[in-house]
């Protein structure tokens, strides 16, 4: 994305002699995507064509009109609304404009009304890589900017899946039992009015590993989303066996997938030509990964017990205790949260 600030405009002042010409400026998205041209179209204050918008303002006073935009957005239809990640990504170009411009695709140039011509009318401000890192490793970390990368990535991924659902996308620990995971896929855990959502979380521990292994995993949970929404049943034993029928959807996906003897095809790999369809949307996610979470340091073994039942629990987490003997006859469904009870160890 691109940006140009330009365009003089003389200002008379009413009753008074003549004032010496004052630059106006525009600001000039340049390389856009036709989500974010949507997403901008209609705005007061923008001009937009199918690949750039331009808006009568400095990048400080475009970025008030996406953020008041955001706001209404998110007050009348939530966050999950359609077009709401792609004004967060013109939100976040622009915002690194209005404290200097730094951002490595973006360029700001600032032509004055009385130079004499393009080549001496423009400067051009970059920050420094060092700049850069200094203001993405602030002291003060949040998750904002992870969650909407996640927010962002799953967005693109429905893009080119429409059949992929909206979920509520949640960052925690993927090792507070022994079987640790990266990720995991929840249907109608999250309640949005009248709607229920499904959760897809991605573990704390798991964003150490490069982008397109975090990313791998976000296309491993929309594997699952689609399995749910088409009704295929792509798992089996508590949920830890993965089947054929997941290896086709996660190659759907652009996933290649290999069979492990404990959990079957669950191990996927990003295809080449994947990354390159996802290649911005990689980007974006590499900026975000910035922390991670450390282990937990799980305790050892429970007490027995002399009457053959174990503890079970689900993702709400609901708890049950059930004999071995009974839970080996078939799966224990939550009624909650609709997924199956798993030994809790």
């Amino acid at each position: 994305m691109h940006t140009a600030i330009a365009t003089p405009v003389p200002v008379p002042t009413p009753g008074s002699d003549p004032q010496p010409e004052r630059p106006a400026t525009t600001t000039k998205l340049t390389g856009l995507t036709t989500h974010n041209t949507t997403a901008l179209t209609g705005m007061d204050g923008w001009m937009v064509t199918k690949t750039t918008a331009t808006y009568a303002g400095s990048p400080t006073a475009a970025l008030n009109a996406v953020q008041k935009q955001m706001d209404h957005v998110r007050a009348t239809e939530g966050g999950r609304a359609t077009g709401y990640a792609s004004l967060i990504a013109v939100r976040n170009k622009l915002k690194e404009l209005s404290t200097g411009g730094s951002h490595p695709a973006v360029s700001v140039t600032i032509k004055r009304a009385k130079k004499a011509s393009a080549a001496t009318a423009s400067k051009t401000r970059s920050g420094s890589p060092k700049a850069r890192l200094t203001r993405k490793r602030q002291d003060e970390y949040t998750t904002a900017e992870l969650v909407s990368a996640l927010e962002g990535a799953w967005s693109a991924i429905r893009t080119n899946h429409t059949e992929v659902p909206a979920v509520v996308i949640i960052v925690g620990s993927g090792t507070a039992t022994k079987q640790a995971k990266y990720g995991h896929f929840a249907p109608t855990r999250w309640q949005h009015g009248e709607q229920a959502l499904a959760e897809v979380l991605i573990s704390g521990e798991g964003l150490k590993r490069p982008v397109e292994e975090v990313f791998t995993t976000l296309l491993h949970e929309a594997g699952h989303a689609l399995a749910n929404v088409r009704e295929i049943k792509d798992t089996s034993r508590q949920g830890r066996w993965h089947n054929q029928k997941f290896a086709a959807l996660a190659s759907e996906l652009g996933l290649d997938t290999t069979k492990d003897p404990r959990i079957g095809w669950s191990p996927c790999t990003l295809r080449k030509e994947t990354a390159a369809t996802y290649k911005s949307v990689l980007a974006e996610l590499k900026k975000a990964l910035i922390a991670y979470r450390h282990p937990e340091m799980v305790a050892g073994t429970s007490t027995k017990n002399n009457n053959n039942a174990v503890a079970c629990a689900c993702q709400c987490p609901r708890r049950i205790r059930v004999a071995k003997q009974v839970l080996e006859l078939g799966d224990i469904t939550c009624g909650v949260c609709e997924a199956t009870f798993v030994i809790d160890e």
